[in-house]
């Protein structure tokens, strides 16, 4: 127990797997929460001492299992090994933690989800020196971020400056919502503190002393990972926080993941979930990125677009990347998770993927081939992880040797896609972005010579690792047969050993005349003979007695000492000698990390493709046309038209309930139409309108065909929305404030080449507020960055704005009634709505019809109501008398005001102004 405490306290944060014999013990505190956690039983030690000790432990063959649960529950994990063989002369065996596991650096098959990566993310914060121009004073904070997958190798870091840095910096984080984010003690690093708020879900945040986050140190750190002796070439030149942060994250994981590596003369122990020889050479490069250049997405509009996540957690189909995730791959489908978040803004790569994807759309034979072959591969993102990190099985290897087997006839397959590429490419000549574009093969072919077939890798697996391995390394059988000559022979003696011992057995029954004499094994006495009570006497004299039972009695001679002795050295001898065969040809093979990675990476990339022309061609997706300037580089706005577009996530779910979904056609003509006004009842289609609009040009611009008969697009620098609202109330923000501050983004940042999103503005307050605050935000829209913009709206009123303002349009919903009841159209047309039909909708919602009949009486009042009033507001007309005498009387000056008031002359923002005056005079 001394040794356990002392090695607690060296891990005080973790749960401490400490190793006695086949178990990993747990003691004290970190056993009650473990056996809370994992439902397993909670007993004590030392109880006859007075002094119960909690205890729990499970066996070390299953610390896998029960250690992926303690993860997931946003626990760390120590594992504490015994680095000595306990046998007899030994009390205590030496014991060292070989490793820590976290959320954040977890690896294996059972602690991460094959289509997400496990991201670890730093932040550190600071002044930086460098300042883009659109950077602020000085003094504005600016934040470093790192994050890494430690299982797939992926690295980078960025920067955020200005007033906005802490803003961007969550949204990025909630994006990547890493399970773990490392952060400096102990100062605050943001305004509030509300560090774990930071990834929008429970990341496990962890505090490293400030010193590990100083630049210096931390570029020291990086330079020694990736053995360089200056950061330019990975883009960190000048940017000192993303290197802070960088460096924290290979200080992080030379600390848990490298940590008590053993030595060679440790091997022959028992084997652990950190074997040695475990590294970070997969962990190759550092890249610097920065988020404009790609089409930004802030959490509000992932969530709003349900992107990545259903706003309705019991339809997780219901979301963009369920809807087109049909990849063979799990390396695939966290390259389609990335796409997806971060849309692409070049338009050469844009048009390169989507070359290839014309290319493998025209070959369906050879796409589905390649598909075919993909789906045999598996994870070597994740397969590489493993073997430079020491954790690889022989399983795993052979697992790697089988995908590799792959790689030849994929690389077969792809000159058919790539020669019927300009086949297929012919079509869209009329493209004016098609002589900007590469060769119509190049992306296919560039991906087709990243693939390395490895070969030497392959033979080598081949040669040394059985077809069958054993799942773990402590037993026999991993090593195929005839790689290691003694190790042959040793195998040849054990599997010689029950002949041997037959006929030992045989002579001996011969030469004592003892027919029932056997020769047997157990695991204390290893091997005797055993002779019944009645044949005592005919025992020889060199018999050895070893135990006396009631019916009989056991002996051992030389000669079976001499055999136990073999076959034992023998099992110990064909381990050691298998262990230290496997370790050496994982490290062989995990010296070519960087190859296997640039093979995964081709791998998942024409995954994905090939899913994007499987999809293309299933679902009558459609190639979008792009302009040859980028707006979103050029400034310059555009034409946008969509024709008969469909939403590619709600057109899936009605095709199941065996319904079809209504295309509508879209169109923004630079300054002639740039916002559209959408008017019409719940229920009827404008929100899809919203989001199919948005979700179209998010998969165009990720390399995707898209859901309509045409599509004619610019690039998007951004999408904003304001869809939907929720209080805040850990913040203390009400649904209105959260509404106001997304709008009052989209009017500061939009460009014109932005898309905005804009859902019911102003109905989280009084009638009158919200109607003013819509009304001076489409202004606002129309008198600043112009983006294209979808404003959908039950204000009736702001559809007077097409009259006023140029470049704003009236489209509506339409509904069709008959005999009292309402059919919802879902078709977009031209002009406004002349009804919100709210009153039926709420019939279809299961209303009591009382409840309707009521609210439709009250509805007829307050029409008379308005008509009363219209009749009064006009020129001469006398005062009429109240509808109900219980209304106040109006003040006189709040009458005159009225009556002399010119009406044909006021515009609508000056009537709302007046009234509003005439409210204040009224409280």
């Amino acid at each position: 127990m001394q040794q356990y405490h002392a090695v607690k306290k060296e891990h005080p944060t973790a749960l401490l797997f400490f190793r006695l014999g086949d178990f990993y013990e747990l003691f004290y505190d970190d056993a009650v929460t473990a056996s809370r956690i994992l439902q397993i039983t909670l007993t004590a030690r030392n109880k006859e001492k007075g002094q119960a000790v909690p205890m729990c432990g499970v066996p070390y063959h299953a610390a896998e299992n029960y250690i992926a649960r303690l993860i997931r529950a946003g626990h760390k994990v120590a594992i504490c090994e015994q680095m000595e063989v306990p046998g007899p002369g030994k009390k205590l065996v030496r014991r060292e933690v070989i490793r820590v596991i976290t959320p954040g650096t977890a690896t294996g098959a059972s602690l991460v989800e094959a289509k997400e990566n496990n991201y670890l993310a730093a932040v550190a914060r600071g002044s930086s020196v460098r300042r883009p121009p659109s950077a602020s004073a000085e003094t504005d904070p600016v934040f470093g971020l790192a994050y890494v997958d430690l299982s797939t190798g992926e690295f980078r870091a960025t920067e955020f400056f200005g007033e906005k840095a802490e803003a961007r910096l969550r949204d990025e984080l909630e994006i990547l919502r890493p399970r773990e984010i490392l952060l400096p003690r102990p100062a605050t690093l943001f305004a509030d503190d509300a560090s774990a708020e930071l990834s929008g879900m429970d990341a496990v945040e962890t505090r490293l002393d400030d010193w590990i986050f100083e630049p210096n140190y931390a570029a020291r750190m990086i330079e020694q990972q990736f053995r360089v002796a200056a950061l330019d070439g990975f883009g960190l030149a000048g940017h000192p926080l993303a290197i802070s942060a960088a460096g924290a994250i290979v200080h992080y994981l030379n600390e848990t993941s490298a940590i008590g590596a053993r030595r060679p003369e440790d091997t022959a122990t028992q084997p652990t979930l950190r074997p040695p020889g475990a590294g970070l050479e997969h962990l190759d490069r550092v890249a610097y990125f920065d988020r404009h250049n790609s089409m930004l997405l802030d959490q509000v509009t992932v969530r709003n677009l349900e992107l990545v996540e259903p706003a309705a957690e019991e339809d997780e189909s219901a979301t963009l990347l369920r809807t087109l995730d049909e990849t063979c791959t799990g390396m695939g489908a966290r390259l389609l998770r990335s796409w997806i978040l971060r849309p692409e803004l070049a338009l050469e790569e844009i048009e390169a993927r989507l070359d290839a994807v014309a290319a493998l759309k025209s070959q369906t034979v050879a796409r589905e081939e390649i598909r075919k072959q993909l789906e045999a591969t598996l994870d070597v993102e994740r397969l590489t992880s493993r073997i430079t990190l020491g954790a690889a099985t022989p399983r795993d290897l052979v697992a790697l040797r089988r995908t590799l087997e792959q790689i030849p006839v994929i690389r077969s397959l792809l000159p058919a896609c790539m020669s019927a590429a300009a086949g297929a490419s012919a079509s869209d000549s009329t493209s004016s972005s098609a002589a900007m574009r590469p060769a119509p093969s190049a992306r296919l072919a560039a991906l087709r010579e990243q693939m390395d077939e490895m070969p030497e890798v392959r033979e080598l697996i081949a040669r040394a690792i059985a077809d069958e391995p054993p799942a773990v390394l402590n037993e026999p059988g991993a090593i195929r047969r005839g790689f290691h000559a003694e190790l042959d022979e040793l195998r040849d003696l054990l599997k010689n050993g029950r002949q041997i011992i037959a006929s030992m057995e045989d002579r001996e029954r011969q030469r004592t005349g003892i027919a029932s004499l056997k020769i047997r094994y157990n695991q204390v006495f290893g091997y005797y003979l055993e002779v019944s009570k009645p044949n005592l006497p005919l025992v020889p004299a060199d018999y050895e007695r070893k135990q006396t039972l009631v019916n009989a009695e056991r002996f051992t001679t030389p000669e079976l000492k001499e055999h136990e002795r073999k076959v034992l050295s023998a099992e110990e001898r064909v381990l050691e000698i298998e262990r230290k065969i496997f370790i050496e040809v994982r490290e062989s093979i995990a010296r070519e990390a960087s190859r296997l990675r640039r093979t995964a990476s081709a791998l998942a990339q024409i995954d994905v493709l090939a899913n994007f022309a499987h999809l293309a061609a299933s679902r009558r997706y459609t190639r979008p046309r792009f302009t040859e300037k980028s707006p979103a580089v050029t400034g310059a706005r555009g034409d946008l038209m969509i024709a008969g577009g469909r939403h590619p996530v709600i057109e899936r779910l009605v095709e199941r309930r065996g319904e079809r979904f209504v295309p509508n056609d879209l169109c923004f003509s630079d300054e002639s139409q740039f916002l559209l006004l959408i008017t019409g009842p719940n229920m009827g289609g404008k929100s899809t309108y919203l989001r199919q609009a948005a979700l179209i040009c998010v998969m165009a611009q990720i390399g995707s065909f898209v859901p309509a008969e045409q599509a004619n697009l610019p690039v998007i620098d951004r999408i904003f929305t304001r869809i939907g609202a929720s209080d805040n109330l850990a913040r203390g923000r009400s649904t209105f404030l959260v509404e106001m501050s997304e709008v009052a983004a989209i009017l500061n940042t939009a460009t014109p080449a932005s898309l905005v999103l804009l859902d019911e503005v102003g109905r989280g307050t009084a009638t009158f507020d919200g109607l003013s605050i819509a009304w001076a935000v489409v202004e606002a829209i129309h008198a600043g960055a112009r983006p294209r913009t979808l404003f959908a709206t039950h204000y009736h009123e702001l559809t007077e704005l097409e009259q006023l303002l140029p470049g704003v349009k009236n489209v509506h919903v339409s509904v069709q009634e008959a005999g009292g009841e309402i059919v919802f159209l879902r078709r977009v047309e031209p002009g406004s709505a002349n009804k919100s039909y709210g009153i039926e909708v709420a019939r279809l919602a299961g209303l009591p019809p009382a409840v309707i009949a009521r609210a439709r009486e009250v509805l007829r009042r307050h029409e008379r109501s308005e008509e009363v009033l219209t009749k009064e507001l006009s020129p001469g007309a006398a005062p009429s008398v109240p509808l109900q005498a219980s209304f106040t009387a109006l003040d006189e000056s709040v009458l005159e005001a009225i009556r002399t008031a010119e009406l044909n002359k006021l515009t609508p923002l000056e009537a709302l102004n007046l009234l509003a005056a005439l409210q204040k005079q009224l409280q």
